[in-house]
Parts: structure tokens; sequence; C-alpha cells
């Protein structure tokens, strides 16, 4: 990889981590997945591909295929989301290389997109393993071999993991880039993350879970999501799920969200449901719009900034 192109994906990588640290960042598919990891669809199955390991991390899961079409579908809405969750998009529009040329796959073969953390990216659909080796060799990668498919490792540590339906990156040379495979136990698994996944729904086009983690959180939320979903129209609504503590928790989690919906702040309108039950989920919705674009809160961390722990 160029030089150029190391810093390039390094800043991508620093502005996600400014984002997971400020926080504390379509059709539903088919949730099948074959014997080596698959191109899994819809965020119940991706989720299934992340280690329990990572529950702490933020994960920001794309419908690439989904966001291809509305961003042809409506530019001026949808345009924020034109990288697809991959980061190589971004790398080769700075550079104006073909990213086909120099990496041997583009957003066309992918599916979805999962990020994790700052620095590690897992992304199904179909790749040419041989077209993706020879271009990250002509990049200054080694090749070597992996479980399922082919390993290729760069002299600045980062390392990508690829097989014909999923292509796995870390930047970092203390990280190994995401299985191609399927763990036997991932954050699917936990109760949390089901409660909050069946609010964002798994028709999502890309939804963003902030982390088991307490700087990401106040101690009301147990974990929370931020999730966009489409109609046929083109139309986007994106909806705050948080598991909460408690019923007091949960009140107190929603006067805050409801403090950005008052008249002439930014979520005027959106509407705040502090949930039931012992553990309730809290939730709140809004139109997407010029004001309240699509995965904006990655961006400006709005939302997130209220639930952060002492914020």
């Amino acid at each position: 990889m160029t030089g150029n192109g190391r810093r390039v994906l390094r800043g991508i990588a620093a502005t996600a981590l400014v984002g997971a640290l400020g926080a504390g960042a379509a059709a539903c598919g088919d949730d099948s997945a074959d014997s080596s990891g698959g191109s899994p669809t819809g965020l119940t199955a991706v989720l299934g591909t992340v280690p329990e390991a990572d529950a702490g991390a933020v994960l920001t899961y794309t419908d690439v295929t989904a966001i291809r079409r509305l961003v042809t579908q409506d530019k001026k809405l949808y345009g924020g989301l034109s990288t697809y969750g991959i980061p190589e998009v971004a790398q080769a529009r700075y550079e104006s290389r073909p990213l086909k040329e120099t990496h041997g796959f583009d957003e066309r073969d992918v599916t979805t997109a999962l990020q994790i953390g700052s620095d590690r990216w897992r992304l199904t659909g179909g790749f040419d393993v041989g077209a993706v080796t020879d271009g990250m060799k002509k990049l200054g990668y080694t090749e070597s071999t992996t479980d399922g498919g082919a390993l290729l490792k760069g002299s600045n540590g980062g390392r990508v993991a690829v097989s014909a339906s999923v292509r796995s990156v870390s930047l970092s040379p203390d990280t190994p880039p995401p299985a191609l495979a399927a763990p036997k136990e991932s954050v699917a698994d936990d109760p949390a993350y089901q409660a909050v996944a069946r609010c964002v729904g798994d028709a999502t086009y890309v939804t963003t879970f902030f982390g088991k983690s307490s700087e990401r959180r106040t101690p009301d939320i147990t974990l929370y999501a931020i999730g966009a979903t489409a109609k046929a129209d083109g139309t986007s609504r994106e909806r705050l799920c948080a598991l909460t503590v408690s019923a007091d928790g949960a009140r107190r989690t929603a006067d805050k969200l409801r403090a950005a919906t008052a008249s002439g702040e930014r979520f005027a309108g959106a509407t705040v449901d502090a949930g039931s039950g012992a553990t309730p989920v809290v939730t709140m919705e809004w139109a997407n719009g010029p004001r309240t674009l699509p995965g904006d809160q990655n961006r400006t961390m709005q939302l997130p900034k209220l639930l952060m722990n002492g914020r």
C-alpha cells in the first residue's frame, strides 16, 4: 500500500475512533450463511459474526446493497453514506484510482460491511480471491494462508484475510482481522444485543451499536444503538433504542432525549417512549431530512453525547 494510502486509511480509522470515544456510531435479507462464514445479510445475522469478546466495541453495520440503491434514488439525502462503510472506497476516491484495479474488488462486490471499533472491518459478498490477493501484493502485502482463505500482511502491520465470501481487515499489528468464519459464541447470543436489535429492526440499512462500555453510556443504560430504515419511496426514519437497567433509569434516559426534541431543537417533533417492564427499552424516533441526515449521529454525536457517562 502506498504511503498516501496508509495515511488515508488511518485517517478514516482515526475519524471513527473519535466518534467511538465521543460516544463512549433496506430490505431485510436472507439470514443464512455458508459453512465458512458465508455472506449473512440482515442485522441479526451479521451480529452473529461478531465474537462476544467485542461486545464492548462500537459496531457499525451497513447493508451495502440497500445503500447503493438508496444513494442512486436520492443522493442528496443518502450521499453521506456513499462510502458504504468500506474504508477503501474513500481511499480510492482520494487517490483517484479504481478500487478494482488497486484492491481487486469494489463496492459492487460487497453485500454487507461491519466496522468493529476503529480499525477492523468485515465485508461479505462475492470476492475473487486471486484478484484481491494480486491487488494487495501490488500494494506491498505478502501472502500466506489462514483458515478458509488467504491472509495478506502489510509492512505496516495491517492484515487482510479473504475468502470467496468474506474480506476482513485489521489496521492494527496487535489485532488480527475479523475471522472469516462466524464464531461459536457471538454478541447475537447476548440478551442485551437481542433486545436492542429487535427494537432497531432487522431491515435496517445502517445501525451503530455503541458498545457495552461505561465510557459510552450512563449507568442507567446497558446498551444502545441508532439505526435507520427506509420505505420503498425512499423516505427514511431513524430510531435510537436504549436498553435500560430500571424503570427509573428509563425515565431519566427519556428525559435526556426529550431535551433534544423541544421546539427549535434539531430533533423537534421526534417521539420519545420510556418503554415498560423491569428493564425498559427507551426509544426515540425521527424522520430523516436535511437537518437529520441518515447516519449523521456518527459524525455529530449529538444524541450519544447526551447518553455519555458523566456528560
